[in-house]
Parts: C-alpha cells; sequence; structure tokens
C-alpha cells in the first residue's frame, strides 16, 4: 500500500492547484518544493489572468496577496529612437478583474498555505531527483536514496522540468522551445507609480515589448508591470538567438532595455531590490510532451503550458487550469482505483475540453510570427518610418500614405510583394 494517494512536485501555481483540489476532495496528499519557502526561486511574475483560482477558492480574489487589478495595457515596437505603442485603457477592464498583477514569492507561499490548509503535507526546500518506476510504472519518487511511494505523481516542477527529464518521461529541452526570462523589481513607491502611470487606488499597468533595437540576429521582449510600490521589469530573450549571436548577454539586454529613452523615465529614481533569471517556455504546442503515463502526469510549465500570440503573455492561468485537470483526473482515478495510463487518458480530454489544449492548438506556429525577423525587426522599422514622415512639417507637399508606407518599407529592406505575403502568412498564423 502506497504512503499517499499522490505526490505533487512543485509547489508553483499548478502543483498547488492540484493539491489543493485532490486534498479538499479527502485524498492524502503530499506537495514537494525545492525552495524554501515556495515561490522563492520563480522568477515569472506579472499578470494572472482569468478566474480559474475560484473554482478552488472560492472567494480568492478578497484574500490572495496580489498588487493591481489591470485597467490599463499596453503592447509596444521600440527602436533605438522610438516608442510606438498601443495603450489600452478601461474601467470596464478593471471592473471586470480579468488579469491580477503579481508577485510570485507572494502568491505561491500564499497557494501553499492553501494547500496546507486543504488538508495537503507541504515539504519545502527538499529537492526530488526523479520518479521511482517498478516494471513500467511510477509508484513515487526519489530523493536522497529514499523512496517515497504514491498511487499517482503530478510532475508541475516549472520550466526547467529535471525530474521529468531526468526519468525519462520528457525529452530534454530544445533551444527553440524555451527563452531565457531576466527580472528586476524596482522600488519606486506607491504614489510614484500611481502619478507616472497615470493610475488609481489597485489600478494597475501592465506592458509588453518588441525591442526592435537589438543587435542583428538576437530577438527579445520586455515587460514593465506596476505593483504596489514596486516595478517588475525584465526581458524574455531567444536563447535559440543568443547561441546563434554568442556575443550578446541576457544581462546586457535588460540593462538596454531600462536605458531605452522611453523606458527609463518610467522607472527613474527606482532601486533595484531583486535580480533574478529563469527559463520561459515558449515552445508552443510543439514544444507539449506526452501528458501522462502509468502512474504519473505532467502539469503547468513543466508541460510547456504557456501562451503568446503577441499581444497577450499567459502562462499562470494555463498553470492553474492544468493542475486542476491533472487533480480531477486523480480523484477519478482514485475512485475506480486505476491509475494506468489508459485510466489517466482522461487528463487530456479535459486538457482538450478547456483553454490550455485548445488555445496551443489553435495557435500552432504562433512561435513563427512572435518569433519573426518580421516582427522584430522589419515591423518597428516601418511603423517608425510611417509615424516619423506622418508627423513631420517641413513645408513640403505632402505624400500620399501609401507612398509613405513603400517608402518606410523600402528603408527597412523588405520588398513591398514580400511584406505582402509575410503579412498574409502572419494573420493565418495569429
Amino acid at each position: 500500500m502506497s504512503e499517499f494517494d499522490a505526490i505533487v512536485v512543485g509547489a508553483g501555481p499548478a502543483g498547488t492547484s492540484a493539491a489543493i483540489k485532490m486534498a479538499s476532495s479527502g485524498m492524502n496528499v503530499l506537495l514537494v518544493e525545492r525552495a524554501d519557502p515556495p515561490g522563492t526561486k520563480n522568477v515569472s511574475g506579472g499578470v494572472l489572468w482569468g478566474n480559474d483560482l475560484e473554482k478552488i477558492i472560492p472567494g480568492w480574489e478578497k484574500q490572495a496577496p496580489y498588487e493591481r487589478v489591470v485597467e490599463s495595457k499596453a503592447v509596444g515596437f521600440l527602436t533605438r529612437d522610438s516608442l510606438i505603442n498601443i495603450d489600452f485603457r478601461s474601467r470596464r477592464l478593471a471592473e471586470k478583474a480579468t488579469g491580477h498583477i503579481v508577485l510570485r514569492a507572494r502568491l505561491d507561499q500564499w497557494l501553499a498555505r492553501k494547500a496546507r490548509e486543504a488538508g495537503a503535507m507541504v515539504i519545502s526546500g527538499v529537492t526530488v531527483e526523479r520518479v521511482a518506476v517498478q516494471d513500467g510504472v511510477v509508484k513515487g519518487v526519489e530523493q536522497g536514496g529514499d523512496l517515497i511511494t504514491s498511487d499517482v505523481v503530478i510532475l508541475a516542477e516549472g520550466a526547467n522540468p529535471r525530474v521529468a527529464i531526468d526519468s525519462g518521461l520528457r525529452p530534454p529541452l530544445r533551444d527553440e522551445d524555451v527563452a531565457i526570462g531576466v527580472k528586476e523589481i524596482i522600488k519606486l513607491g506607491e504614489e510614484k507609480i500611481n502619478e507616472r502611470f497615470n493610475l488609481r487606488g489597485k489600478s494597475g499597468f501592465a506592458g509588453e515589448y518588441v525591442l526592435g533595437f537589438l543587435p542583428e540576429g538576437v530577438k527579445a521582449g520586455g515587460f514593465l508591470y506596476t505593483n504596489k510600490d514596486t516595478v517588475s521589469l525584465g526581458v524574455v530573450v531567444s536563447m535559440k538567438d543568443l547561441r546563434k549571436n554568442g556575443s550578446t548577454y541576457s544581462f546586457d539586454i535588460i540593462e538596454e532595455f531600462a536605458e531605452h529613452p522611453y523606458i527609463a523615465p518610467m522607472i527613474e529614481g527606482g532601486k533595484v531590490e531583486e535580480y533574478s533569471a529563469h527559463l520561459v517556455q515558449e515552445g508552443g504546442i510543439q514544444g507539449v510532451p506526452k501528458l501522462y503515463g502509468n502512474g504519473y502526469m505532467i502539469a503547468g510549465d513543466a508541460a510547456g503550458f504557456s501562451f503568446s500570440n503577441g499581444l497577450v503573455l499567459q502562462g499562470m492561468n494555463y498553470a492553474i487550469a492544468s493542475g486542476i485537470a491533472a487533480a480531477e483526473t486523480a480523484i477519478e482515478a482514485k475512485s475506480k482505483n486505476n491509475f494506468s495510463e489508459e485510466a489517466l487518458a482522461a487528463y487530456r480530454e479535459r486538457l482538450m475540453n478547456s483553454f490550455v489544449l485548445r488555445d496551443l492548438l489553435d495557435f500552432r506556429g504562433i512561435q513563427g510570427v512572435t518569433w519573426s525577423d518580421t516582427v522584430h525587426r522589419v515591423i518597428p522599422r516601418v511603423m517608425e518610418g510611417v509615424f516619423e514622415q506622418l508627423f513631420t512639417e517641413d513645408s513640403q507637399p505632402k505624400k500620399h500614405i501609401s507612398r509613405i508606407v513603400m517608402d518606410a518599407l523600402s528603408r527597412s529592406g523588405m520588398k513591398t510583394s514580400d511584406a505582402i505575403i509575410e503579412g498574409y502568412r502572419m494573420m493565418r498564423r495569429m
């Protein structure tokens, strides 16, 4: 007989959500986390989109340690000298509270406490080495030569899933599946943040940017989120491009982003309180491994569940939803005392009936857009050229808009015919 009904590896949003759901149903659950306390090794912050936590923690918004609610969402393109920005501000967006800005160190600790309150045994500061396999069936986990047994193991260990890889449950990560995320937490003060970003009360700003000014061959995106009295500033850099370039480093890119003439004023006078780096899943559906087998399931970032279409960047909601789906599958398996691969296949069915796999499938190949030379090189330069000509008055006859666009395309190095074809391809992928 197993020591636990379920063991969950990783106390991020996916793992804690799974533990809360299973423990609340009466299952004997062990949640193991290598960080002590949970969340201290996590770089990811930003926006928790959606309301999936309501399914396991009713009224969670009144309890959770979130920083602000998104009222202003920006998507921008940066060149060396310009910022071309789409800034959407809406009171209705804030009223719907569809996006909560969080700091993961605080959120993860709170979720771990909720798992403990639900009845799960939570152990932090312990690194699981691998899953224990007997006759092709996962029977628990191994750590320091000790075996802890369970009927099912849910691996929710984050973007660098060493346990799953070392246990042979998923292939090693490819460069095209991951990026490097680097983040700073900058102390500004609540009053200064409200003034600079035109915010009031709990309203917050979330901005993501294409860094179109980096050395050739390197692609990166930047982000800036307002917390209560700090700002989260960071970059996500293509691992593939970093390896190819060889002379550009992620810590240089975040400094260039922070010193950009239209980013620097937002953080001027701030003090860096934290600096961290981590892997970020960017592989889309192509980076998703086999999600289940005899006695195990993989959830959250460990399964490659993150999403970006160039306008929104999401991951925590996919982690929570997948953790709940894994827990529901485990509960059903427990009721039938059947944790075989065939029984746990219901996990994928649940994901297919939710937004998790549906989004990744519907936007298959979107990485070809978000990490393309067109988005990172051509579009920023073309937009800069178009707006510069539109808004420059030189006492000369004005050009037709079509001529302005063609001139900007020419300066960017892209032919008009190629731009039309690439635009059509991008729209299909999006």
